[in-house]
């Protein structure tokens, strides 16, 4: 063993490890980092957790949020990808976040390393990869799949360039390992992103085959990354089946209705036949404020914790206001386009120096997919800011309109920005062993291009901002919780406050550049060896990540798992419902906005919840019912149609408000049940008349709606409603109810309609009968007369099918690279010998 060629390798390992320890050294300590996205899911979860924990079985279906939906993406089953069982050694095995981010960081470092980057080199890329701000803002906000996304990406990247560097073999079972881990993240709006960056490489790629008359190597590396491909699909088969079943149904799936329900956020609705509205899809979009912040990391304002010096304009103005302030104060100094956000998506100026670098030194099938990529990136994070290309994309690029937050395709310019810097460094101090005069140019024109470029940021583009936001006066009224009375002042003193923020941010960036720019004049001019001009270059970023990173995660952020569980405390209300032997009903939070929130879901079997993926009838009879504003709705309701809906729903307990900061629960007793008889069936003929009639139905407890596409199953029933229908058994998948009647009767059940034929199945006494969607988003059937046992169960052919495929697929991938490795170990040592 060549044990010196070990030690940059074992120093990046510990150097890695040193990082993490220090931005995320309350973790070791056993504490955890609070988020919100983390506190919703946990909410979300909580049923599904509680059942795999007593049963050890999975359930594939909750009750908890929104009256039912699948946990898909809520709190997915084990899905047969064995990938899942070895992505632990590329964490260290480590938790969350310093785990995520020592990946993120050995990824990039491997794949710069595989590429012939000298190690030292790559070392500042993995620095500059995994410790991005943009990285921190994700986490806290709970983003954890887009952020690992971004983390696999050199995997994919790296399996990508090996296969068109002729390691056919490596390159396509890299490729697979790379998308297969991505996929399993699952987050497919990030993989989506970087999937569009590929044909400005492939064009690039084919362009310099074909004129190397190699027209045949191309064709076999894309065979091999399409055979990988296939195998990573096939090894996140489950996950992939149920999401794209499950996607139809929601809200990211288009209308059910012709005439769509308008919510007060988008008056054109959230989705349109074909996926999300574009007022949807492009409410998180950035604008020129937040593009200058990946360079300067306050030109937009930070983030909604920046705090600002007493001594500050806006500090100033609230002294002179009769304010008392203690040194350093909480300001709305944020002014970007977005709705709010944790913090800039500052992408370093070390690596906006390395970046502008690659250009000019990089090979140019890189530089041009790398420069074209992000610039593509950039344009897409500015969603409607900049509808002259993405109007076009959402009109006609597929899956472009089911994706929002546009924003954040800035977290793939990121991995891409710091792959052209560090591939452009490498290249140039090659170029300086051969051709010094070539490798001065290059430096001399990137060096310009920075400078201009710095210069431009600092005096020219604040003319074309305006540093305020219409919020302001709300933000400021609200912030001094009353009126104020020298608004115009604080106003005054707030813009000037960011105008400062902008100016010292793009000053101090501009030092961090030509700091970059003077250590490789230093390496040129050989004053300073290439492992140190690596090193001073490590140190620079992580100097600058380090002191923004820091306002971003604090120590004040990092709690006890006990303060995180206190969120979930239960109230008197909570123990009054609780103590209900009732085996299934629904809760009401009326103390919260309950649609949008997820600690009721955490107790009880909630009417509201939190999810970005609702089912779309669920949401239509939200926003048309439940949560009215007359001037928001083409349709207009009588109020019993909401109190009757919640008695459909189940709805047996209300949590209302106490007084004195107290909850009390609120016994419904129109409750409907968890299912109960009819004795008319209303035929109906469109989904339109099926949503109108839950209005215009007297009495939905003696009343079905019923679909004419079901005609067949209901045909000659004439119901009586006379009997019984009791719930005796409920899991979240399963459910049994005991029937008694003297004749043939239809029965709805209070569960959320999902299907046809997406997993529901019913058997009356074991054998099967078909389910009918009653009352547009309930389902119903048709039961003979007689004492039978009812079973309803949740058993989708995309989750087991899909396993198999899944757990095939990826023992593909990881015995595959297991053994084409021994192999090639094998053949090295032959060859030793």
């Amino acid at each position: 063993m060549n044990f010196p060629k070990l030690i940059p390798h074992l120093a990046a390992i510990a150097t890695f490890f040193a990082v993490v320890v220090y931005f995320f050294g309350p973790q070791f300590s056993g504490k955890i980092l609070a988020n919100g996205d983390i506190d919703a899911f946990r909410g979300s979860a909580n049923e599904t957790y509680r059942y795999r924990q007593q049963t050890g079985e999975a359930a594939l279906w909750t009750g908890s949020s929104f009256g039912g939906m699948p946990t898909y993406q809520v709190h997915p089953a084990p899905s047969g990808n064995q990938l899942a069982r070895v992505r632990g050694v590329f964490w260290a095995f480590m938790e969350r976040p310093a785990g995520y981010f020592f990946g993120g960081m050995l990824f990039c470092y491997v794949l710069l390393v595989v590429l012939g980057v000298n190690p030292w080199w790559s070392i500042v890329g993995a620095l500059a990869a995994g410790l991005a701000t943009n990285g921190f803002v994700l986490f806290k906000a709970g983003h954890m799949t887009k952020l690992l996304t971004v983390f696999y990406l050199p995997v994919v990247t790296l399996g990508i360039l090996l296969a068109f560097r002729r390691r056919y073999a490596w390159g396509g079972l890299v490729f697979a390992l790379g998308m297969g881990l991505s996929l399993l993240a699952n987050h497919p709006q990030m993989l989506y992103y970087f999937g569009l960056t590929l044909p400005f490489f492939g064009v690039a790629r084919l362009v310099y085959d074909l004129r190397r008359g190699q027209a045949l190597h191309f064709v076999k590396a894309t065979g091999v990354l399409v055979v990988g491909l296939l195998l990573a699909i096939g090894s996140s088969a489950t996950t992939l089946w149920t999401t794209q079943e499950y996607a139809a149904e929601t809200t990211r799936g288009g209308q059910k209705l012709t005439q769509p329900v308008r919510t007060p956020k988008d008056a054109s609705g959230t989705s349109t036949a074909d996926g999300l509205s574009w007022d949807y899809a492009m409410r998180w979009s950035n604008g020129l404020p937040d593009l200058l912040a990946t360079y300067a990391p306050l030109a937009a304002g930070g983030g909604k914790g920046t705090t600002v010096e007493r001594g500050s304009a806006f500090g100033k103005a609230l002294v002179r206001g009769g304010r008392r302030l203690p040194a350093r104060v909480v300001a709305p100094t944020y002014h970007g386009a977005l709705p709010f956000t944790e913090g800039p998506t500052y992408l370093g100026a070390v690596v906006w120096a390395l970046f502008l670098f690659g250009l000019f030194t990089a090979r140019r099938s890189l530089a041009v997919w790398l420069g074209a990529g992000v610039l593509l990136m950039l344009l897409i994070s500015l969603g409607k800011n900049f509808a002259a290309l993405n109007q076009l994309l959402y009109d006609h690029l597929p899956l472009f309109s089911a994706f929002r937050a546009h924003s954040s395709a800035l977290s793939i310019a990121t991995f891409l920005m710091v792959l052209l810097g560090v591939l452009g460094v490498h290249h140039w101090s090659q170029l300086l062993d051969t051709d010094a005069g070539r490798a001065r140019k290059q430096l001399l024109y990137a060096g310009v291009t920075a400078v201009v470029a710095g210069l431009a940021v600092i005096f020219v583009l604040p003319a074309f901002l305006s540093f305020s936001n219409p919020t302001d006066e709300e933000t400021i009224t609200r912030m001094a919780r009353g009126t104020v009375n020298d608004m115009p002042a604080l106003l005054e003193g707030l813009w000037a406050t960011r105008r400062s923020l902008y100016a010292t941010d793009a000053w101090r960036s501009f030092l961090y550049v030509g700091l970059s720019f003077g250590t490789l004049f230093l390496v040129y001019r050989r004053s300073l060896p290439r492992v140190a001009g690596a090193v001073v270059l490590a140190a620079l970023v992580l100097a600058d990540f380090a002191a923004v990173n820091s306002k971003v995660i604090d120590r004040t952020d990092w709690g006890r798992p006990r303060a995180t569980i206190e969120n979930f405390a239960l109230t008197a209300a909570d123990q009054t419902i609780l103590a209900d032997p009732d085996p299934h009903f629904r809760v009401l939070n009326a103390t919260v906005n309950p649609f949008d929130e997820s600690t009721t879901s955490y107790h009880h079997k909630s009417i509201g919840g939190y999810s970005a993926v609702k089912l779309r009838r669920t949401e239509d009879v939200i926003n048309a019912f439940l949560t009215r504003n007359e001037a928001d709705y083409d349709y207009n309701y009588p109020e019993a149609s909401r109190q009757q809906l919640y008695n459909m729903f189940n709805v047996k307990y209300l949590i209302a408000d106490g007084g004195n900061g107290t909850q009390i629960a609120q016994l419904n007793q129109e409750a409907f049940g968890p299912a109960w008889l009819v004795r008319e069936i209303r035929r109906v003929g469109s989904n339109d008349e099926e949503f109108r009639a839950l209005a215009e139905a007297s009495d939905l407890r003696t009343t079905a709606v019923v679909h004419e596409e079901f005609a067949d199953v209901i045909a000659g029933l004439d119901p009586t409603g006379g009997g019984t229908v009791s719930l005796t058994e409920y899991t979240p998948d399963r459910l049994t109810y005991a029937f008694r009647s003297n004749a043939e009767q239809f029965v709805v059940f209070s569960e959320m309609w999902y299907g046809p034929d997406l997993g529901w199945t019913l058997t009356v006494d074991g054998e099967p009968t078909e389910l009918v969607r009653a009352n547009y988003l309930l389902r119903g059937a048709r039961v003979p007369a007689g004492q039978h046992t009812l079973v309803m169960e949740f058993r989708p052919r995309s989750y087991y099918t899909g396993k198999t495929l899944a757990t095939i697929c990826s023992l593909l991938i990881v015995l595959g690279i297991l053994g084409y490795g021994g192999y090639q170990l094998y053949q090295m040592r032959r060859k030793t010998a």
